[in-house]
């Protein structure tokens, strides 16, 4: 589990250079890096699988009781499939379609089950992503930890979770309430926060591999919404491990760029 956010070295200052391929190695520590030690690391990488057990399933176990959560398991598995896919079953399964919030449940479960086993990562500090050069570049495309999750539900799946684990009464499902979740490292484990509709609307595009433009403007039903401000908390937070300035220009195009207000 990353109980701890790596940085890389900051060494953009003073040789970052007139070009956007100088920007960008000064923002990947590449110019500090020894010959032997690869350049960067592949933006698009293809992640390790994680293993998903039974036991990552506590608060739907809690949920469902000890004997109908085997049940579920041994009506699971006779189809020989990755526990990953459990809560696409449960959706389909008696007790999903009797009680949909106990899919959100498994949705989220699972998702905190990624979070707290992905691999580690170097993130980029604030400093080498100021707001002038967010600005200027708004055609980039970010790269995030892999620990960083975005998760919408159609309860409150993790407040029923933290209820089901930690009560000792028997706590009923919740009704139906669209949730939409940030699961990231914070202190050594992996916490569930509440997003309103634009701030996870704009993230969720950047993590899905939109251009800053283009996660702004998924975001602007909120007119106050300030998408540069909105992006340095997770900078500091160690959220971003790569950048691309210009994923869908050609060279000679960098000059033509628009600023973003």
């Amino acid at each position: 589990m990353p109980t701890k956010i790596d940085f890389r070295d900051c060494v953009h200052h003073g040789i970052a250079g007139p070009t956007p391929d100088h920007i960008l190695a000064s923002i990947r520590a590449e110019y500090c890096l020894p010959p032997s030690a690869p350049v960067r690391q592949a933006p698009h990488a293809q992640p390790r699988e994680i293993a998903i057990r039974a036991e990552d399933f506590s608060g739907l176990e809690r949920a469902l009781g000890s004997a109908a959560f085997r049940q579920l398991l041994s009506d699971f598995r006779r189809g020989a499939r990755h526990l990953r896919d459990l809560p696409d079953f449960l959706a389909q399964h008696r007790y999903g379609r009797a009680t949909a919030a106990l899919v959100d449940l498994a949705r989220l479960e699972l998702a905190l089950s990624v979070s707290e086993r992905a691999p580690a990562a170097r993130s980029i500090g604030p400093c080498c992503l100021p707001p002038a050069l967010l600005r200027s570049h708004p055609d980039l495309t970010l790269v995030f930890h892999p620990a960083w999750q975005w998760l919408a539900v159609n309860s409150a799946a993790d407040h029923w979770r933290s209820a089901l684990l930690h009560d000792a009464a028997i706590v009923p499902p919740p009704l139906p309430r669209p949730t939409r979740l940030r699961l990231s490292p914070e202190h050594g484990r992996i916490v569930a926060e509440r997003l309103s509709p634009a701030l996870f609307a704009f993230e969720q595009a950047l993590q899905s591999g939109a251009t800053l433009r283009q996660a702004s403007d998924a975001a602007r039903h909120d007119v106050a919404f300030d998408p540069i401000q909105s992006l340095l908390p997770l900078l500091m937070a160690g959220a971003v491990i790569d950048v691309e300035l210009h994923p869908a220009h050609e060279a000679t195009t960098h000059d033509n760029d628009e600023v973003m207000p």
